[in-house]
């Protein structure tokens, strides 16, 4: 589904419409706020940056921001432009600690942690995330372009084995209560797989 500059692609649907489901306690709203606040953080560093967004495509494995040729962004500025969504998640994190001990509500502690696990996450080194784009900008600003894509997905295999091998470990030593990493790795691990094959 296209509207305008956003496209929706039915797993995205899929997923969302499971969390609502599944959410008993309200949570969604405030992590579409924190996706889209960071989402923001990319659109902004690149506008200033001169550069134009084409599309922003929600999938399976998150949203993606697609930029138009005509105004190529230069590898330092794809690396700022790929840390600014976890950079918006930093200060929001810091804003709302901030405004939890000020007494504005306990549930900000909550949308801290949350911020700060957005961010944690998508500075992991991995392909499709923004660490792994901020990697692949920064190796190709020093002069390494030939080879940035080959140590890219090799920092993105060893950081996707090493997470499902951490989440079975953590699924077997808690007698398969903990299995949210187990979970998060496979599910990396089946996005990087799929991605190394349709990008060969």
């Amino acid at each position: 589904m296209t509207i305008g500059k956003l496209c929706i692609e039915p797993e995205a649907l899929l997923l969302l419409a499971l969390l609502y489901y599944l959410d008993d306690s309200g949570i969604t709203l405030w992590v579409l706020l924190a996706c889209a606040c960071h989402e923001f953080g990319h659109w902004w560093m690149i506008h200033s940056l001169g550069g134009q967004v084409r599309q922003l495509r929600l999938s399976g494995k998150g949203a993606e921001l697609s930029l138009s040729g005509v105004h190529p962004l230069s590898p330092p500025q794809m690396c700022l432009s790929a840390l600014a969504g976890p950079m918006v998640n930093l200060l929001l994190a810091m804003a709302s600690i901030f405004g939890a001990r000020h007494g504005y509500g306990g549930r900000l502690y909550f949308f801290a942690g949350l911020n700060l696990g957005l961010a944690g996450f998508n500075l992991l080194p991995i392909s499709w995330l923004d660490g792994g784009k901020a990697l692949e900008g920064f190796l190709c600003w020093i002069g390494l372009e030939e080879k940035a894509q080959r140590i890219l997905r090799g920092c993105s295999d060893c950081v996707v084995l090493l997470l499902f091998l951490l989440g079975g470990v953590l699924f077997l030593e808690s007698g398969g209560k903990q299995f949210t990493l187990l979970i998060a790795g496979s599910w990396m691990a089946l996005v990087t797989w799929r991605d190394k094959n349709i990008n060969g």
